[in-house]
């Protein structure tokens, strides 16, 4: 359990449940995605490899060691746990983790089209490396080149695979990914008609300036909450 800047407690394990749910109704999760929220220094929750994403609930979320090493629930975590493990272990700033497998920010990468800026909160995702393999992350080798790649950013694209998205809390964390998405849409229709306005240096960080918020992330995350 943890508290809210407005002393809330919060169900983690549930908020977790919500996300990902929210992700696979909007598509950006299929049967093979996950999410997950930093437990304590040593440890996070996670979905369960055999969950059902799209009818998840606290129930399905368990906590695993860096290691992969259960220490809540008892069924089995995704493989490709690493990808998680190997960020909180170089990003103490993170405690959310989503990665996705999104339709749009995908045919990007398998068509070696760069992320554009071209929608106001696509500006708070940068410029996003793409990580060039598209095998299952299932060894710590694997993971600490992704956590590599990722950098200090709140992104990364993995290649004809999907995407990772961290943030320093689960509502913020899925907003990202939700922006990432959008985003890849436009410029990807964009793209069918003519050369995508991208926006300016100076644009991005008018946008950034302004939408980096958790007022911001909070609607997000409301809408998309709303749907379900």
């Amino acid at each position: 359990m943890e508290v809210t800047s407005a002393a809330r407690p919060v169900d983690v394990r549930q908020q977790l449940a919500d996300a990902i749910r929210m992700l696979e109704h909007a598509q950006m999760v299929d049967h093979s995605g996950h999410g997950s929220a930093r437990r304590d220094a040593a440890s996070f929750y996670i979905n369960s490899a055999g969950s059902a994403r799209g009818a998840l609930t606290a129930d399905d979320i368990v906590a695993i060691d860096l290691d992969g090493t259960l220490v809540e629930g008892t069924a089995r975590p995704p493989l490709e746990f690493h990808i998680h493990s190997a960020i909180y272990r170089a990003r103490p700033d993170v405690h959310a983790v989503m990665h996705t497998h999104p339709r749009w920010s995908t045919l990007l990468t398998m068509t070696g089209a760069p992320y554009r800026i071209v929608y106001a909160q696509g500006a708070l995702l940068g410029a996003v490396p793409v990580f060039d393999s598209p095998l299952s992350v299932n060894t710590r080798e694997i993971g600490a080149r992704i956590a590599a790649t990722l950098g200090d950013g709140p992104a990364v694209l993995l290649k004809s695979h999907g995407a990772i998205v961290v943030a320093a809390d689960v509502v913020a964390s899925f907003a990202l990914a939700a922006y990432l998405e959008e985003n890849a849409q436009r410029q990807y229709m964009a793209m069918q008609i003519g050369e995508p306005y991208v926006f300016s240096e100076e644009e991005q960080r008018f946008f950034r300036e302004r939408l980096a918020t958790p007022a911001s992330f909070r609607k997000t995350w409301d809408h998309y909450r709303s749907k379900l």
